[in-house]
């Protein structure tokens, strides 16, 4: 969105609800903004999935960006939403005009807060645009990525003790990382770049669970579908717990024997889910079979057709293997893995699934490392959906090779000047991209 649409889209906002104090029920002038921020948001979503207005610091902002002299231009918007203490409107692509016309009349109404809130935007059937609680002391990315790693740690250490792990901790921080994905994606597909070699059973799980969030957004996947895909890939190899860490850790090639006890862990990991209260059937099944590929090959054998959802664990699984040092590969960078699974579409991968991977992530996703036209080296830092081809870049590195003392961030889709000519291995360059992602969001936070 440009400025100007944002301002526009603001304006309209703010007038729709300014008008529910001035005139009756019914009148034109309140039917007539609310026309037309619909028409607004119609135009602006036609080249995005998502597009939120916030409160920070009881200060507006839009796409995450501050909306200057906001308390004065939209003093009804940020009264309204500190009435309701929504820290947040998210707009989604597919909201319709009657959504929209609901949370106005919700916005201008009686007090709601929390649980009356979601409530009552049930109610009223809408489900394209979501009015986030956003509370004091609210987390930022890099503690929930961590929180999540911890989450999967305690659940993998209580399974391994023999008790039943709760499932209210799992639940939560999967709302956590839906809200997070939901606001800042580029940020969180940064974090899945983290990977820490002593815990990457842990770190392993909470990416794929922050990719399979992702796709399963991208393809618009019912909220309730999207909750068991997450806590699916969050715990997806949770059955590794009934295999031998000896194993599970082993630095060179596998026994037949022991190759055998990795392949139970899928069917270990849907038995332990059905012992866990709170937690759908469906969880189970896609942890079942996440190792089952599209030609219904791999393991456990079956005779029936898999899930569709389960494909979307089964790609982030692939792709977040693919770009990780192991002992028995050196990782691929995102460009490369996505060649490789592509080489696979219709065998191991469902080409439609991975069609709408391929779509959410981008044609050089998050934590490529780049050479530009003028030599110069950096990181994707975030996608230009209206042209995958030029996003943003952050320039690590002078067209010498020499670390720049202070990085610039440029947006190839605002400059004809440069332009990517090929991917660069990271390993040739002392820059680590997980360290450089994790410390990119403590930034943020400050």
């Amino acid at each position: 969105m440009t400025d100007s649409a944002n301002e526009t889209l603001l304006k309209n906002i703010n007038a729709s609800l300014k008008s529910k104090k001035l005139y009756p029920p019914g009148h034109p002038a309140i039917s007539a903004p609310v026309s037309k921020t619909f028409q607004c948001l119609a135009d602006s979503l036609k080249s995005r999935n998502n597009i939120m207005v916030g409160l920070v610091n009881e200060a507006l902002v839009m796409e995450n960006e501050p909306v200057e002299d906001g308390d004065k231009l939209y003093p009804d918007l940020l009264a309204c939403m500190n009435d309701k203490n929504a820290g947040a409107i998210i707009f989604e692509k597919g909201a319709s005009l009657k959504e929209l016309t609901a949370v106005v009349d919700i916005l201008s109404g009686p007090v709601l807060q929390g649980a009356e809130l979601q409530k009552e935007l049930s109610a009223k059937g809408v489900t394209r645009i979501t009015l986030k609680s956003i509370p004091k002391g609210k987390k930022n990315i890099l503690e929930i990525y961590n929180g999540a790693v911890e989450v999967v740690k305690n659940v993998m250490g209580e399974v391994r003790m023999g008790k039943i792990p709760k499932s209210e901790p799992i639940s939560h921080i999967i709302d956590e990382i839906s809200e997070t994905v939901l606001s800042d994606p580029n940020a969180m597909i940064g974090l899945t770049m983290i990977k820490n070699y002593d815990n990457y059973l842990y770190n392993h799980s909470v990416n794929v669970s922050i990719m399979a969030i992702s796709l399963g957004r991208h393809m618009r996947l019912e909220q309730n579908e999207l909750h068991c895909v997450g806590i699916a890939a969050l715990l997806h190899d949770i059955g590794k717990t009934g295999v031998s860490e000896n194993i599970i850790r082993k630095p060179g090639g596998l026994s037949s024997e022991e190759w055998e006890k990795i392949k139970e862990h899928p069917l270990l990991g849907s038995n332990i889910i059905k012992r866990m209260n709170g937690l759908e059937e469906l969880v189970g099944r896609l942890i079942y079979e996440h190792h089952i590929k599209f030609d219904r090959t791999g393991y456990p054998q079956i005779n029936t057709s898999i899930h569709p959802l389960s494909q979307i664990i089964t790609i982030c699984d692939a792709y977040d293997a693919l770009t990780t040092l192991r002992v028995y590969q050196q990782p691929h960078n995102p460009v490369e893995a996505l060649k490789v699974m592509t080489s696979f579409s219709g065998r191991h991968f469902n080409p439609e699934t991975l069609k709408a991977f391929i779509g959410m992530i981008g044609v050089y996703p998050v934590g490529t490392m780049v050479r530009l036209t003028s030599n110069e080296i950096g990181l994707v830092t975030k996608l230009n959906l209206e042209a995958m081809d030029t996003p943003v870049v952050k320039v690590l590195y002078d067209a010498d090779g020499k670390a720049l003392e202070a990085p610039f961030e440029i947006d190839l889709a605002s400059t004809r000047d440069k332009a990517i000519i090929s991917t660069v291995n990271p390993s040739a360059t002392a820059t680590d991209i997980g360290s450089f992602f994790e410390k990119e969001a403590a930034a943020a936070a400050i």
